[in-house]
């Protein structure tokens, strides 16, 4: 189960929030309270709920990778993936 709460003391995060407007730096991290790492960023396109792909600017995509959206993102959209996996 993904963290709910963020544990690393910062303001305003809420794992479950998209925006149209940046609340937060792009690639910003922060752990979650059930210790997975969150990163910030921005989709590129509309990102259903799973895996995804976060590049190097920290653009989100729906192709599988190393990151989880537990929430979708319409194109555009601000917010927070969790790591999932490790690259080899």
């Amino acid at each position: 189960m993904a963290s709910t709460f963020s544990s690393t003391p910062k303001l305003g995060v809420n794992f479950a929030l998209r925006t149209t407007d940046p609340t937060h730096g792009l690639g910003t991290p922060v752990l979650g309270d059930k210790n997975d790492t969150w990163v910030y960023v921005q989709a590129s396109e509309a990102v259903a709920t799973g895996t995804c792909t976060v590049d190097s600017n920290f653009a989100l995509t729906d192709t599988a990778g190393n990151y989880t959206a537990d929430t979708a993102f319409a194109s555009g959209d601000y917010g927070w993936v969790r790591k999932t996996t490790s690259p080899l």
